[in-house]
């Protein structure tokens, strides 16, 4: 997941924005027909939005990838939502579940009005792969005919648009996860959790980009190009579920879902300033979708929920897990769904927290060291007990965090990048672009034996972490681990990315929630680079160089909160918890 990426302009095509993707290698005809497939399929998205949507050239041709645009204002300003549908799509999840269920508003009004919205903020930021609004109204239409029949929903989410990433499997849909070889190929089946979400009364109304594989955190791939970050375009949003964080961020979605194998429901979350749950493998269904690195179980994938609002985690979690996925999934755990209400005595009224301010191998930047003494100042004057962990000033610790990174760079790179390398070879698109992925080393891949003995020094570290853990709290119990969600708020395109304040968390299978802090954002004339910072290690000094506070001047601040494995209930309590007392 970590890897500096190099791309060059292609054309946009008329009526979005102007974005980027990598260029080819060469001029040969191979590389053409990977180029024009590309461009095939950035056409036939367009052709999937009624023209009535499309915004003028007026608009987009001053909005590209250097404009350092901020886009988030224009669905209120084009004339192409009508207040009542302004209305809905900044409605909260929670708030459009009840007037769906009052049937104050009808499926096809809400499902209308969040396509209107996400075609105008994919026009924008590029934040789509497959388009399928007219299934999705008339799908709406279907609800509410059944309503009218029945007096009774179909289901606790019934009416309410979902956006799913791309890795997600919907017959008669593709799902490229940036590849160019992948971009025609329709699936001939529905993922688990697309079957559950359907029973459930949702209606599904696009997909959304990923980077090549999934495995950086930023979206930009030679299938889809580059998507843009909202607040300001010269931003990426993140990954591997930057099209999501998008899409949400411009209120082109009430709830959305991505998936997680080192931060790529984190890292995006936090960019965008979303709220996002990283569950402990089991509670959420993964089979039948799409991986580019199929088979990689050493460090499991999971996915979650994305929103703008916290509730919409809870009614998403408590949704699915209700359904009993474990009927549909063998990897599902039979663990019901059991709220922690923050309101009742299930929590108690000073909670045990281990704030991990530095990880030993990257410094978080300035907006996020001041987030953390805000939260410090505010959590102890609530009453609960804070434990400052800077890895960074033990030798110890600082090794412990650089060997779980190791580990996790090991599985990534476990058959020396040649399934990554083997299918864009396929398309004959370039490879040179995914640094570390797609580049075959075979010294780097590992035998059965290498793997087993490589696994068994990541479940050493696991106990090692966790005692440690346990030392620093005085005790097996704490209530959560607080920490940045990446070393930067986000950065410019093309940046370096360090994974391991998300990644960590990936290895120990522990969940994790993304909690936006209200009322905390960069301030350009706070949060200056202090002078004489003098960088750990290169990883640091890429972190540090790239870090502009002007470019990130006015964006949330997020943080994460990280929960004991399989306990998702009391994790997703303490977030909420802990933000309501960070005020």
């Amino acid at each position: 997941m970590p890897a500096a990426i190099a791309s060059s302009s292609l054309p946009a095509s008329n009526g979005t924005a102007k974005v980027s993707a990598p260029a080819a290698a060469s001029s040969s005809s191979t590389s053409a027909t990977w180029r024009e497939k590309a461009a095939a399929k950035v056409r036939s998205r367009l052709t999937s939005i009624p023209s009535a949507w499309h915004l003028p050239s007026s608009i987009l041709d001053h909005i590209d990838e250097n404009s350092g645009s901020d886009v988030r204002s224009i669905p209120a300003s084009c004339g192409i939502l009508s207040a009542d549908e302004l209305k809905i799509t900044e409605t909260p999840a929670a708030g459009l579940l009840a007037k769906l269920q009052s049937r104050e508003w009808t499926s096809e009004a809400v499902t209308t009005a969040f396509c209107k919205r996400a075609a105008i903020a994919h026009q924008l930021t590029n934040c789509l792969t497959e388009i399928f609004f007219d299934e999705a109204i008339a799908q709406a239409r279907q609800l509410d005919e059944q309503y009218q029949i029945t007096r009774q929903h179909v289901g606790p989410l019934a009416g309410l648009p979902i956006s799913l990433k791309d890795n997600f499997n919907l017959k008669g849909k593709s799902s490229n996860l940036g590849f160019v070889a992948w971009i025609v190929d329709a699936s001939d089946h529905d993922s688990a959790l697309v079957k559950l979400l359907r029973e459930q009364g949702s209606v599904l109304y696009c997909k959304t980009a990923t980077p090549t594989a999934m495995m950086i955190a930023e979206t930009v791939s030679n299938a889809n190009g580059r998507t843009l970050h909202p607040a300001n375009t010269r931003l990426t949003p993140g990954g591997s579920s930057g099209g999501e964080s998008a899409l949400l961020a411009m209120r082109g979605s009430p709830l959305g879902i991505g998936t997680d194998i080192g931060g790529s429901i984190r890292i995006p979350c936090s960019f965008a300033g979303l709220w996002g749950l990283k569950p402990s493998f089991g509670r959420f269904p993964t089979a039948q979708c799409k991986s580019g690195l199929a088979g990689q179980e050493a460090v499991l994938s999971i996915n979650g929920p994305m929103c703008n609002d916290f509730e919409g985690l809870e009614i998403y979690a408590k949704t699915v897990v209700d359904a009993e996925p474990w009927h549909s999934d063998p990897k599902c755990l039979p663990i019901p769904w059991t709220p922690v209400s923050t309101a009742a005595a299930s929590l108690p009224a000073s909670l045990t927290l281990l704030m991990l301010t530095d990880n030993g191998i990257c410094t978080p930047t300035p907006p996020l060291q001041r987030a953390m003494r805000h939260a410090v100042a505010k959590l102890r004057a609530a009453g609960h007990k804070v434990i400052e962990w800077d890895a960074s000033s033990n030798a110890a610790d600082a090794d412990l965090f650089a060997r779980g990174l190791s580990h996790i760079e090991t599985f990534f790179r476990a058959e020396g990048g040649a399934t990554v390398h083997s299918i864009m070879e396929s398309s004959g698109e370039h490879i040179d672009w995914v640094k570390g992925l797609s580049e075959t080393d075979p010294s780097r891949e590992l035998s059965v034996k290498n793997m087993w003995q490589s696994q068994a020094k990541r479940s050493a570290w696991q106990t090692e972490l966790l005692s440690r853990i346990q030392q620093l709290v005085g005790g097996k119990h704490f209530d959560a681990i607080v920490s940045p969600v990446a070393a930067e708020v986000t950065t410019t395109h093309d940046a370096y990315h360090h994974i391991f304040y998300t990644g960590c968390w990936n290895l120990m299978d522990m969940p994790a929630v993304v909690m936006p802090l209200r009322g905390v954002t960069v301030d350009k004339s706070l949060d200056a680079a202090p002078t004489g910072f003098q960088a750990k290690n290169e990883s640091d000094r890429k972190v540090w160089n790239q870090y502009k506070p002007e470019e990130v001047d006015g964006l949330p601040i997020c943080l994460q909160v990280v929960g004991q494995r399989l306990r998702e209930e009391n994790t997703l309590a303490v977030a909420k918890k802990l933000h309501d007392d960070c005020v």
